[in-house]
């Protein structure tokens, strides 16, 4: 499932929860994280992969930041 389907598909509630669980704000998860606004950390990549609770995969979240096989490429 893609991280903005996930987020989307949460209330209010699990909302808060899995902000919690990732160690972010949940406005910090509603803006930057949703809409990859800012370039993630790598325990927040892990932490919301994780805390998805195998909704989301480490692949799905890091398509959803922009990071690809050839932007690690470039990069190196």
């Amino acid at each position: 499932m893609k991280l903005r389907d996930y987020i989307n598909r949460l209330d209010s509630e699990a909302l808060t929860a899995y902000a919690e669980r990732c160690r972010i704000a949940v406005s910090y998860l509603r803006l930057h994280v949703k809409y990859a606004s800012k370039d993630p950390s790598v325990s927040l990549i892990k932490s919301l992969t994780r805390e998805s609770e195998g909704c989301v995969s480490l692949a799905e979240v890091l398509e959803h930041f922009g990071i690809t096989e050839t932007t690690l490429n470039k990069a190196a």
